[in-house]
């Protein structure tokens, strides 16, 4: 019986000295392992290049269409803002940061059949940069346009900005149509054109 309990004793005292060699052992290893030596070393290079496409680097993608809806008719002077939201969208991918110009002209009165809506004016009130846009420019505010087809810069860019795409949005009621109230009105759509121009030349060049 006593030699039984003096083998166990042994027996655990020895394996409790194997645990703490191999445990010491261990921490050792990872303590004393020294950083690899670089025998050599070069540099090498990563590279892209970008040239200006052939066609439409310089493109009108959209125009705004301006629509004051439907009024009833009225004796007095009065004032319709636009209905709907609408842009006009530059791209311009030259890659030259050369600047450019919108412009856009009225051509002609409002017109129904052969009856014009004389003294009607378009004014382009609040336009804004969209936050969609990817380039800088510059919405002009407040152009009132005439309707004998002079044009009037909308939206710009100066040198050294418009890479990429502007998006100028006319938000509903961005735009207005004042209409006096002693112009004849007959019951009836009417319409007139704007034509947009894009010019690759900045107005401060």
């Amino acid at each position: 019986m006593k030699m039984t309990l003096k083998n166990t004793k042994t027996m655990i005292f020895g394996a409790a000295v194997c645990a703490t060699i191999l445990a010491g052992g261990m921490t050792k290893v990872f303590a004393d392992d020294p950083a690899p030596t670089p025998v050599d070393q070069k540099n090498s290079q990563g590279q892209v290049a970008f040239k200006t496409p052939g066609a439409n680097a310089l493109i009108l993608k959209s125009v705004a269409d301006v629509n004051f809806g439907e009024h009833e008719i009225s004796a007095n002077d009065e004032t319709y803002k636009t209905e709907t939201d609408t842009q006009s969208v530059v791209q311009d991918i030259r890659g030259t940061s050369a600047g450019w110009v919108l412009q856009v002209a009225q051509n002609g009165q409002f017109k129904s059949d052969k009856t014009e809506l004389t003294g009607a004016q378009i004014k382009l009130d609040a336009p804004t940069l969209d936050e969609s846009s990817t380039a800088k420019a510059t919405p002009k505010t407040g152009v009132t346009l005439s309707a004998d087809g002079t044009a009037s810069t909308i939206m710009s860019a100066a040198q050294g900005e418009g890479n990429g795409l502007a998006v100028e949005k006319f938000a509903t009621g961005a735009a207005s149509l004042s209409v006096p109230g002693a112009t004849v009105k007959n019951a009836g759509q009417y319409k007139t054109m704007l034509s947009w121009t894009l010019l690759d030349t900045p107005e401060n060049a």
